[in-house]
């Protein structure tokens, strides 16, 4: 498998990078940065080396500047995790505006180059995986981000702290944005097979501080420990994982809907998908309580007035 990630010198690029050189599957690993990065890549480069030194993977890492792009020929996938951070006194529309100029730069080049898929990372995410799709003008399954993947992770692992049992008993999701108006789906969520709402304690489980939690989970690692890396590494693995065994896995990620919910068309928005070799093979239609579906409602109404004011950037 060939994967090129385009921002391959920031906190979660480097992560990245570094995980998938360790799996057995991956065969070719592009790292490409800014050519003020290359000596940085390059180093980032010979660390891996040493890494994979005492393990069986056995992958080629090469080194490019944005300048040539031609190197992404032939990728399987493209991770995008190039751009700026939100920074204190930004709004999201301004943080919106900067990065959907970098992210629509790439998907055009991209696509002018070779025919593959497009894996976005960058924030605001579902913002920015729905301009990747209209200026590479791939087909909807190729352009994917990772959207509420990693929350729902996050709201797995807090579920299963509350009710003290093991992490795979729990089966849960958050869907809508990335962001303040992320939804999640207690309808949905089990332990054990068993409907969550089912257990004695549900009716103290604190959802609105868990919730709160998660939301914040970011900025907390980032005022911690300056940024945010593994656990975004780990969920970006998650879905190469998928594509290259082709799992047809149902993870949440930013997809573009066209009437899967209720006529809500036209905006990249966190969704149950099916994720195989093809990529988003299937936005997974579920049946939300009102409520849900209320806030899904309009948590994409805010992603689609954000992705409007980007359209033509």
């Amino acid at each position: 498998m060939k994967v090129s990630i385009i921002g391959a010198s920031g906190r979660v690029g480097s992560a990245t990078a570094l995980l998938l050189a360790k799996e057995p599957f991956m065969k070719d690993l592009v790292l490409i940065g800014r050519e003020h990065s290359i000596n940085k890549l390059e180093g980032l480069k010979e660390d891996i080396y040493d890494a994979l030194a005492g393990t069986r993977s056995d992958a080629n890492i090469y080194v490019s500047s944005d300048e040539n792009l031609k190197i992404v020929d032939e990728s399987d996938v493209v991770i995008i995790t190039s751009g700026v951070p939100r920074k204190e006194g930004m709004s999201r529309m301004d943080l919106a505006k900067i990065n959907a100029k970098i992210v629509g730069n790439y998907a055009k080049k991209i696509a002018e180059i070779c025919d593959t898929k497009i894996f976005v990372i960058t924030n605001p995410v579902d913002v920015m995986t729905y301009k990747a799709l209209v200026d590479s003008k791939f087909e909807r399954n190729q352009v994917f981000g990772l959207g509420t993947h990693l929350d729902s992770l996050r709201f797995k692992v807090a579920i299963a702290k509350f009710f003290g049992v093991h992490i795979d008993e729990v089966r849960t999701r958050i869907i809508g944005e990335h962001g303040d108006t992320m939804v999640p789906l207690l309808s949905a969520t089990s332990i054990g097979g068993i409907p969550i709402d089912k257990f004695e304690k549900f009716k103290d489980l604190p959802i609105d501080e868990i919730i709160e939690d998660v939301k914040t989970k970011g900025e907390e690692i980032i005022r911690l420990k300056g940024g945010s890396e593994f656990g975004p590494a780990a969920a970006i693995l998650n879905v190469i994982r998928c594509i290259v065994n082709n799992e047809k896995r149902l993870l949440t990620l930013s997809a573009y809907v066209d009437g899967e919910f209720d006529g809500i068309r036209d905006v990249c928005i966190g969704v149950p998908v099916k994720i195989g070799k093809d990529g988003v093979e299937e936005v997974v239609s579920i049946e939300l309580d009102k409520d849900e579906f209320t806030a899904f409602k309009k948590s994409a109404e805010l992603i689609k007035k954000y992705c409007e004011e980007v359209k033509n950037l």
